[in-house]
């Protein structure tokens, strides 16, 4: 095939592509329901890049100013939407404004810039600067979110076809300026000698897409995750999850000689607030209890639902003293915090500590916490209790 016919089927070849994408991430967004918001950038991405190259595809040579125009700007607001949805996807909380001040200048640049087909090499930098800044966004923002679920190898691998495209348009950048020829195949993609661009720009079309659609479903897979380890009502995490980070902690502390304790805690009288209130209050209840000890345990403690209305509370290095102090403030929390779907009633709480050393099993662990909140029970509620030496039972109130 003639080189001067190659070329302009590539780029129809590429506008074709992104339409399928296009098409795909609109069943993605509002058929299959998969990261709606997320797809719908995508969506849009590719119908604008779609539109860029389809108007390279049918300009003529030299170019007239509003294909020129279109194609650059379309082609660049949509590397813009990729950068957008996965700020969505990944529920990055970044600030947009600065890549819409580049891209924004960058518009402007192009609106006044391409009237005049001497400028053509201009163009080809303003355009080459901001896709390759936009992709370079599109890569840190994608690692980033993949990092937030997976390790830093899986991260950097699906990330890296952006930054690719990143770098693809710098290298493009110093071979425009050092051509600063308006027929250069770094300026204008639809010349001749620029087949190895575009054939690049084909695969990358193909596994930028394939990377979001990993990305979508990455994302699917960790959301699943997350409702499979957390308690639906509370938020909390689920017994299964704190028994493996108990026995993770246990391994730990055997290899170290370290320490931790375990708080087992208990909501006074529950039963007689389903009873009174109904199960819809005692929900709530629930609710209200997690979110007080959540605001009274570290940021590296372990706060689970434990079953029914008992949270189980796992304090990594910490020893029998530093515990006490942390159960009564967490009683302490949520007995002075009032519970306003029913004013008349007082939430209180009965805690049981118990300490993990060397040599000491699990279940032996959560048996003494068991006990010393039995006996927080017997002697009036509201307390914290722990053994001390022989299983002697000391109580706080």
């Amino acid at each position: 095939m003639d080189a001067t016919t190659e070329a302009p089927l590539l780029i129809l070849f590429i506008a074709l592509l992104s339409c399928v994408g296009c098409l795909s991430w609109c069943v993605m967004s509002w058929l299959v329901r998969i990261c709606p918001l997320a797809s719908r950038h995508f969506a849009l991405s590719n119908l604008l890049i779609f539109i860029g190259t389809f108007l390279i595809y049918i300009r003529i040579e030299p170019p007239t100013f509003w294909y020129w125009f279109s194609s650059n700007a379309s082609m660049l607001v949509g590397f813009y939407f990729i950068y957008t949805g996965l700020l969505h996807l990944f529920k990055l909380s970044w600030s947009t404004r600065r890549a819409r001040i580049i891209l924004t200048l960058a518009l402007i640049i192009l609106f006044f810039s391409s009237h005049n087909t001497n400028n053509a090499w201009l163009v080809g930098i303003v355009f080459s600067i901001v896709a390759s800044s936009l992709f370079a966004y599109a890569a840190w923002a994608n690692f980033r979110g993949i990092r937030q679920e997976f390790d830093a190898v899986a991260a950097g691998s699906v990330s890296c076809p952006f930054a690719l495209v990143s770098l693809f348009f710098l290298i493009r950048i110093a071979f425009i300026i050092q051509e600063q020829s308006a027929a250069n195949a770094y300026v204008s993609i639809k010349h001749p000698d620029s087949l190895l661009q575009l054939w690049f720009l084909v695969v990358l079309t193909v596994v930028i897409n394939l990377s979001l659609v990993g990305n979508a479903f990455a994302r699917l897979v960790s959301k699943i995750r997350s409702l499979a380890d957390r308690d639906s009502l509370t938020g909390l995490w689920t017994r299964r999850i704190i028994d493996q980070q108990l026995l993770n902690q246990a391994r730990i502390c055997e290899r170290h000689h370290s320490v931790f304790s375990i708080l087992l805690i208990d909501l006074d009288y529950f039963k007689k607030i389903n009873d009174k209130y109904g199960h819809q209050i005692g929900d709530q209840a629930l609710v209200h209890a997690s979110n007080c000890f959540k605001d009274a345990l570290r940021d590296v403690d372990w706060l689970a639902r434990y079953g029914g209305e008992e949270f189980l509370a796992l304090l990594p290095d910490t020893g029998q003293p530093e515990a006490v102090t942390i159960a009564e403030r967490l009683r302490q929390q949520l007995s002075a915090q009032p519970f306003t779907e029913a004013a008349e009633l007082q939430l209180t709480a009965s805690i049981g500590i118990a300490s993990f050393q060397a040599g000491d099993h699990i279940d032996q662990l959560i048996a003494s916490a068991d006990q010393a909140l039995y006996q927080a029970k017997a002697r009036g509620r509201n307390q914290v209790s722990y053994l001390a030496g022989n299983d002697k039972v000391f109580a706080i109130d």
